[in-house]
């Protein structure tokens, strides 16, 4: 595999788990079937990423869960340490 091909799957790996973040924080503004199958793929995605992040940040006493936003700056962050490793 040449490094070109292993960036594109690295981008492309991040690139997918950012539009499953998104789509959380869609899920999280409208009203939902929970027992869909793509909602219930998108949380079963999402969740692991999102527990560690709740866990440690209290709630906000506006009830608004920052932890999504948290993590895409993480996954960000891992992007760009990930995509660095690949090219030097």
């Amino acid at each position: 595999m040449d490094t070109l091909q292993a960036l594109k799957i690295v981008k492309g790996i991040f690139a997918i788990l950012d539009l499953f973040v998104w789509a959380r924080v869609i899920l999280s503004w409208i009203p939902h079937n929970q027992y869909n199958e793509i909602t219930r793929t998108v949380y079963n995605v999402t969740e692991p990423l999102l527990r560690p992040i709740r866990d440690l940040i209290p709630a906000s006493s506006m009830s608004i869960d920052i932890s999504p936003f948290i993590l895409l700056l993480i996954l960000n962050m891992a992007e760009s340490l990930a995509l660095r490793t690949f090219v030097y």
